[in-house]
Parts: structure tokens; sequence; C-alpha cells
């Protein structure tokens, strides 16, 4: 028989959990005191007495900064989703049994142009026009990040690899790329020798390094034996166009990019074969029921 004692579990609220992430946010026992209508003093005993609940330290104290400690750090990020959940299953109720206006909270990849949109979003306006539609534009890794932490509904980013173990895929979809040039430029020959030196005498519009599209055009010209200097890292296709169009550089786009484009006799669109292409993907929080008004606007979308 064994005869040791149960060990203390430490409890954790929800209301705790949300003043920690309140501390945390603001780095700040007195600011975060100010945002739930509490004093200093009295916030600090909560924090007191949640780190005696827990048995260890949650945030570092001076007279001059506070800074969170590595079980506070593990805490709040393993508790990252809860506070999203909550709110998202109250918006639900609201929705479905209060009259609520129902929406959908979108994060969409600032990579995306304008030609993406009306395949997103056209559909969505026959199918559902009294549904509310919210669009941000973080980057990529954040869009992802908020998917995770159940603080968007629905993202549409890059495909990178490992984005499974962090949110659901709804749908995916090609995104083929073309290269631009000015009119007033002459169009290039891909034979091996002559693009080579073309590239090297062109003035480049790319995307930031390392971002998924520029790895993608990256592998491409690294299959021709090319390597460009870029003398311009924009992540906006409609930008690049203007550009091109004015002879400022050359640059790939994804070939829908050109179809909202209003001046496309200034440019000349160059296909390649094989065409670089990078995937999108509409993704979503794991683990959740999904409201039938978004379900409907993922199958709606017209991208194949």
């Amino acid at each position: 028989m064994n005869d040791e004692q149960p060990k203390h579990r430490p409890k954790l609220d929800l209301k705790d959990l949300h003043l920690l992430h309140l501390i945390n946010h603001f780095k700040s026992i007195t600011l975060a005191a100010e945002a739930v209508n509490l004093t200093q003093s009295a916030l600090s005993r909560k924090l007191q007495a949640i780190e005696l609940e827990m048995g260890v330290q949650l945030f570092y104290r001076s007279t001059r900064k506070l800074s969170i400690s590595p079980a506070g750090q593990q805490l709040l990020e393993d508790t990252a989703a809860i506070p999203n959940i909550l709110d998202s299953a109250i918006q639900r109720i609201s929705e479905n049994f209060l009259g609520s206006q129902k929406q959908i909270n979108i994060g969409i990849s600032s990579s995306l142009s304008l030609a993406h949109l009306p395949g997103i979003f056209h559909p969505q306006s026959n199918l559902h026009p009294e549904v509310k539609i919210i669009i941000s534009q973080p980057k990529s890794a954040e869009i992802i990040h908020q998917i995770a932490t159940n603080k968007l509904d629905l993202g549409i980013v890059n495909h990178r690899a490992g984005i499974e173990a962090q949110a659901q895929i709804h749908h995916q979809m090609s995104d083929r790329f073309c290269l631009i040039v000015s009119t007033d430029d002459p169009t290039p020959s891909f034979t091996p020798q002559h693009f080579k030196k073309w590239a090297a005498r062109q003035t480049w519009i790319l995307q930031p390094e390392r971002s998924p599209s520029r790895v993608v055009i990256d592998e491409w010209l690294a299959k021709k034996g090319v390597k460009v200097k870029p003398n311009m890292e924009l992540e906006n296709f409609d930008l690049m166009c203007q550009l091109t169009a004015l002879n400022i550089g050359v640059a790939f786009i994804p070939i829908r990019a050109l179809s909202a484009f209003p001046r496309k006799k200034q440019l000349q669109k160059l296909s390649l074969q094989p065409a670089p292409e990078r995937k999108l993907s509409v993704i979503g929080p794991k683990n959740i029921v999904v409201s039938q008004h978004i379900e409907d606007f993922t199958k709606s979308i017209l991208f194949s």
C-alpha cells in the first residue's frame, strides 16, 4: 500500500488567468490594475496569492521593471487560446440564440494582391450578405499564431511546413508566378546564357528575403543558375505592378495579380516554364466546432 500523500495540485480560475495575461500584456501591474479597475496594491496581493497557490513565481518584480519568469511564460503560452475560445463560444451563443449579427474574423496575408480578393469574398456577398466580415492583415506568422490561439476564425496565408500542427487546413490553392517587365524593355530570351546576362542587367523588385514567396522565386532562379540581388524589396504585388509599369524595375508576381491591374498595356507578362508556384492555405483553429456561416464561407472560395 502506498502511504504517500497526494501532492497539492494548483488551481487557477478564468478570472485569475485573465489577470495574468493582462499583467504580461502591459508588463506593468499598475497598468493592468487600471484596466480592470483595481488598485495597484490589490492586484499585487492577488498576484502573490496566485503564485502561492501555484507554488512557483510567475513574474519577476523590481523597482524598475516587471518581467515574466520561465514558469509564467510556459503557463501563458499553454493557456493563450483559453480566453479566445471562451470569447468565441460566447459569440456563437449570441449569434445563434440572442439574435446578434453573425461575423467572421479573417486574417489575410499582405502578400495577397487585390486580384485575389474577388475569389475570396464575392461568393460570400451572395450567399450570406448578412454576415459581417472583419479583416486584418498581420504578417503570416502572426496570422498562424492568432489562429492557433483562436483569436481569428479564418486565415489565408502562404503555406509553410508545419502549419498543420498549429491550424486546421480548410482549403488550399495553387498560385503560379509570371515575370513582368515594362513594354519599353525588349523581351528577354530564356535560354540559359542569354537569361543570365539579361538578369544581371536588371533592376529587380522582389519580396523580402526568406519570405515564403521569395523562397519560391529564389529556388526557381537557382535552378536556372541565376542569382540576383534586389534593388527593392516589397510585400505588395499591386505596388510591384505599378513600379514595373513605370519602368523602375522587373518583378515576379502571381499571375492572378495582373487581372486587377488597370494599366496592363504598360506591362509585358512573360510566362515561365515551369512556372514558380506557391501554395496558399485557408486555415482555421483546430478542435472547435465551426459555425455554419464560416463553413459556408470557406466552401464558397472560388480558387482551385
